[in-house]
């Protein structure tokens, strides 16, 4: 989602990201001889991703990476609650429930979002929330048949991010240790990295978006 971040940021929208893990478990690319010094390598990256983005406030959590399964959803829902209410959002975005690369993670942080913000009777203030998707065929696709691709009539907003492309790539490019994965994207021909598409969980006021879409923010300005 960096092209949205970006284009929400460059907007004048408060941005926030939170990152569940350090990433201690993922490859090095020999960047890294210790888990511990791929954690803080990792999230050092992290970080430089963030700042090309213009996110305005960068969280990394330390649940162990990779463990998503065996986490513990209840405490890391509380723990995102309070960031969420804190941070005071209007919008969230996070994985579908396939965590797009089916990825035990992604699918632990779809599920502990859900039951931060359903399970507050404010909804932590929060008034909308979506999930990332990829389409079919599978887009930027660097894990080939593991990607959980939805058909592109399952889309609700795609939010063109032509104009934030070379902050996209610039971001891809400061996780070095990740270039097995990143490279796929950053191959591509200048202009290929043009949307990134969403599916909306909800709204606290029942909006949808209006056939052709491209905005995961419209009426919530006016308290629509």
């Amino acid at each position: 989602m960096a092209g949205t971040l970006a284009k929400a940021a460059a907007a004048g929208a408060r941005t926030a990201l939170i990152c569940a893990t350090r990433g201690e478990a993922g490859q090095s690319a020999g960047l890294a001889e210790t888990r511990e010094a791929l954690a803080a390598l990792r999230s050092a990256e992290l970080r430089c991703s963030a700042e090309v983005l213009g996110v305005g406030e960068l969280v990394i959590l330390d649940y162990a990476d990779g463990a998503g399964a065996s986490w513990d959803l209840a405490d890391l829902a509380d723990t995102l609650a309070a960031h969420i209410r804190r941070i005071a959002a209007d919008a969230v975005i996070t994985f579908d429930d396939q965590g797009i690369t089916r990825h035990p993670d992604h699918v632990a942080l779809h599920r502990a979002v859900r039951l931060a913000l359903e399970a507050a009777p404010d909804r932590l203030g929060v008034r909308r929330l979506w999930y990332q998707v990829v389409t079919c065929p599978q887009e930027a696709s660097p894990e080939g048949p593991t990607y959980a691709c939805v058909s592109p009539e399952a889309v609700d907003v795609t939010v063109d991010i032509r104009a934030v492309e070379p902050l996209k790539r610039a971001a891809l490019a400061c996780h070095r240790s990740q270039a097995a994965d990143t490279r796929w994207m950053l191959d591509q021909p200048e202009g290929s990295l043009a949307a990134e598409h969403y599916v909306l969980g909800w709204d606290v006021n029942g909006w949808r978006p209006v056939p052709g879409a491209g905005d995961l923010l419209a009426g919530l300005e006016a308290g629509s």
